[in-house]
């Protein structure tokens, strides 16, 4: 790819400065330039560890789905997400699997041999494995195919390299072996799906859990008796949470700010993000889009149809700084998965960032490719 220099004013580690950035498909160098100030903000490049679907397609589908569900979530703003399953038999998370490996392994063959096209889609940063080891009785809109915790099973799905984060029900695990296994494996350890006390939640925490999609599909915040979500607040030191103004009031969200330091957006994006209203599948499950929201026949909420543009537009709405908002985004995230290339702006680093203009997302830059955003359905 040949080098280029682009001009703004970018959100690097230190803060705000206005600069010249030389890049090619990595940054290279960034250095001030005060006239560059004129041009558009640029902050780190958002990634989404917790998606199902987009553009009609479910990741659970197959090969070409998941890649309409990378295109489409590029196209609204998202660099690089965690392909998410939902709870399933056995043999379709092992289907969903080598579907997600095969489609690395053809995109990772196109970007090195020079022969994508300008328009990508999010890169393919793993997989999220959501269940099938959660509570049968807090399934919210997943399948009813809750599974007793098998630990063969699970280390033989951590050996394809694929899975990045697993959320399990920790009551499931009565000797508290998941999260060691994670770490030997460097898969992140969420708790989500449970009905499990403060203290069973706390104690997965202490040995480095994550909070998957925090106070849904959880026993409560309780000032007695209380159970994940309170734990969460008390002891988590990361924390996923569904920024469409739906799952969660700004009040709550407001509580885990404070509360917890690796607090980070996510989407729970289903096949219906970036579409119309209209019926959509979640998995084995019928959804039904409308408005903002996306539901089960007996309106339970099922997962969203949010993308980055609107979560970024219900931030800004809360009164979020852009340099919050990629701190939500995009730094945190790309902590939690340990990948230094993402999350930010600086020498050595993926060139990937998000344009804003006139206070909105208006073009993602996909390893140094601008990409103009879709706009919002």
């Amino acid at each position: 790819m040949t080098q280029q220099e682009t001009r703004g004013r970018w959100l690097g580690p230190d803060g705000w400065f206005n600069g010249v950035c030389t890049h090619d498909s990595i940054v290279q160098e960034l250095r001030e330039d005060d006239d560059a100030g004129k041009g558009p903000l640029f902050i780190p490049a958002p990634l989404d560890l917790h998606v199902h679907g987009g553009g009609g397609a479910d990741v659970m589908q197959g090969d070409a789905a998941l890649r309409t569900v990378l295109e489409t979530h590029a196209a609204h703003g998202t660099a690089g997400l965690l392909a998410t399953s939902v709870t399933a038999p056995f043999e379709a998370i092992e289907e969903f699997l080598a579907s997600a490996g095969r489609v690395r392994r053809e995109l990772e063959a196109s970007a090195s041999s020079g022969k994508a096209d300008g328009k990508s889609g999010s890169h393919l940063l793993g997989v999220h494995l959501e269940g099938p080891f959660i509570s049968p009785g807090k399934l919210g809109a997943q399948p009813n195919y809750p599974a007793p915790l098998d630990m063969q099973r699970l280390e033989s799905w951590f050996k394809t390299g694929l899975v990045r984060v697993i959320t399990y029900a920790p009551e499931l695990d009565e000797k508290q072996l998941v999260p060691g296994l994670c770490k030997r494996y460097n898969v992140r350890a969420q708790i989500g799906h449970t009905l499990c006390s403060w203290a069973t939640a706390a104690a997965a925490m202490l040995q480095g859990a994550g909070v998957t999609h925090l106070y849904n599909a959880m026993s409560p915040v309780l000032h007695r008796d209380g159970g994940a979500a309170v734990a969460a607040l008390a002891y988590a030191s990361h924390a996923e949470i569904i920024t469409d103004g739906i799952h969660v009031d700004k009040a709550a969200f407001d509580a885990a700010r404070r509360a917890i330091d690796g607090l980070y957006s996510i989407t729970d994006a289903t096949a219906a993000a970036g579409m119309p209203d209209g019926q959509y599948q979640l998995g084995s499950l019928s959804i039904d889009k409308v408005g903002h929201r996306v539901v089960l026949p007996d309106g339970t909420l099922a997962g969203s149809c949010l993308t980055q543009q609107r979560s970024m537009q219900v931030l800004r709405g809360w009164g979020l700084s852009w340099e919050q908002i990629a701190q939500l985004s995009s730094v945190v995230p790309a902590q939690w998965l340990q990948r230094d290339d993402y999350g930010r702006i600086a020498p050595g680093a993926r060139a990937c960032w998000l344009e804003i203009n006139n206070d909105e997302p208006e073009a993602l830059w996909l390893d140094g490719t601008r990409q103009t955003l879709e706009t919002l359905p």
